[in-house]
């Protein structure tokens, strides 16, 4: 007999179980694999790009590192080249930040007045007790005018589409000239308030074409106003009179129903007193017919060219220069060209600050002295600098110190839209006003070939930066 050997193995449902295990895991498998093999997107790229001008001339600074500060203007770094044509847009940014900073204010000049009128307003005094104090002893030019009447008018009536012609008020007197003045004297004006006008017959007695309600008007007198001088009237106007209706009785067509005539002209009630040059606008001698827009005001007005024989020397150290102004936007990335870039210019004693622009979108430039913190008669104060921008370190011009006729023109600001310094006013002897001179004279250093002073003019501003960040 033939014998056979015993084999061990599985049984075709225990392969079937296997192979179906198999193949879910194959499934499974070709699901998550793939996705452990695939390579990664490239990192979205992070960088900065910085442009200003050095020399006269556009720089960039282009860096991956967009969160270190802004480098000097002496790191290697810088290239030169236009600032729009050499920004190229990052293939993977889609919003580009934009910072801009404007070009610095240039320090003010020094200066000095020998006239404190300099520092007088011209003055407007107006209803009821308005009081005007003297500070400064001298000649004031005082012009007066009377209070005006108001027109007197009528709507259509009943319809009918009767209208007449406005009547207007008389025109006003008025008066000016010099007064001299002293420190502690007061002017004050009175004015009476208008009161309405003499018409009084808006309607004819037989009651036709008699206005609408609410659709005529009297008109109002002008009051009289006065000029007092310490508590004495030193002139005093009254005021001209509303214009006149009347109903005209005989007539019948509604054209012809009322007559309209102009008021009475205002006229002096007391004379101006005290005054030297004067002249006197009077209506009723053919002068001054005609409406002028100040109504019952007196402006008075400190005489620089009568004023001149002071004889205190006022120096004036200059204000610093206002830093540029910063602006933001966020551009989006559209296309592979960003907007024209223009770099705002600081300003100098002959030229203001400009703008940095991006397209539409500007950072103005600071203002010619105006940083005035810690300025003085003879020094002047430093500029502004910018603080708004994170990692910007912008330097402004120092004030000048004066001292020596070395030190009197304010520092340039160094860097970064900062302002430059003020100038200040330096001298030994304390001046004398010279009366054989002009007043425009008298404010030069250099006088009949002697110099008096050394006065320093305002530090430049410095130029504006614009920073891409993405």
């Amino acid at each position: 007999m033939k014998r056979y050997k015993k084999h061990s193995g599985f049984s075709l449902a225990e392969m079937i179980m296997i192979l179906l295990f198999v193949a879910i895991l194959a499934l499974g498998s070709g699901i998550i694999l793939p996705k452990k093999l695939k390579a990664k997107d490239p990192l979205v790229p992070h960088g900065k790009y910085i442009c200003t001008i050095r020399d006269g001339k556009e720089v960039y600074f282009l860096t991956t590192k967009r969160n270190d500060p802004v480098p000097s203007l002496d790191n290697a770094g810088w290239k030169t080249g236009s600032c729009q044509a050499n920004f190229k847009v990052p293939k993977y940014a889609n919003i580009l930040n934009v910072t801009m900073v404007g070009g610095g204010g240039a320090g003010k000049d020094a200066s000095v007045s020998w006239d404190k009128g300099n520092d007088i307003p011209k003055g407007e005094l107006y209803v009821n007790g308005d009081n005007y104090n003297i500070e400064y002893e001298g000649v004031y030019h005082i012009t007066m005018y009377g209070q005006s009447g108001e027109s007197a008018w009528r709507s259509p009536w009943n319809g009918n589409n009767c209208i007449v012609e406005t009547a207007n008020p008389g025109y006003t007197y008025r008066f000016e000239g010099d007064l001299n003045l002293k420190k502690g004297d007061e002017l004050r004006i009175e004015k009476e308030e208008k009161i309405d006008g003499t018409t009084t017959n808006f309607f004819c007695s037989d009651g036709k074409y008699k206005p609408l309600p609410n659709e005529y008007s009297k008109g109002k007198d002008g009051g009289v106003i006065s000029l007092t001088l310490n508590g004495k009237v030193i002139a005093s106007i009254n005021g001209s009179k509303a214009g006149q209706t009347r109903c005209n009785a005989g007539a019948y067509e509604c054209e012809n129903r009322y007559i309209v005539s102009q008021g009475a002209n205002g006229s002096a009630k007391k004379a101006p007193s005290g005054f030297s040059n004067l002249k006197i606008y009077d209506p009723a001698n053919g002068a001054n017919r005609q409406f002028v827009e100040f109504d019952g005001v007196v402006f008075v007005e400190y005489s620089d060219s009568k004023n001149n024989t002071t004889s205190t020397f006022t120096p004036n150290g200059g204000c610093g220069g206002g830093a540029g102004k910063t602006n933001s936007t966020l551009y989006p990335v559209l296309r592979d060209t960003i907007p024209p870039i223009v770099i705002g210019r600081g300003g100098t004693s002959s030229q203001p600050s400009t703008a940095t622009i991006f397209g539409s979108f500007p950072a103005l430039g600071g203002s010619t002295g105006d940083n005035c913190q810690n300025v003085s008669a003879t020094q002047g104060s430093s500029g502004e600098a910018v603080t708004a921008v994170k990692g910007l370190s912008s330097v402004p011009g120092e004030g000048a110190k004066g001292g020596s006729a070395a030190k009197v023109d304010g520092a340039n600001a160094s860097v970064w839209g900062a302002g430059g310094g003020g100038g200040a006013i330096y001298y030994t002897k304390t001046p004398t006003y010279d009366k054989s001179l002009s007043a425009e004279e008298n404010k030069k250093p250099i006088q009949k070939g002697v110099r008096k002073w050394y006065q320093g003019k305002g530090g430049n501003g410095s130029d504006g930066i614009i920073i891409i960040t993405w």
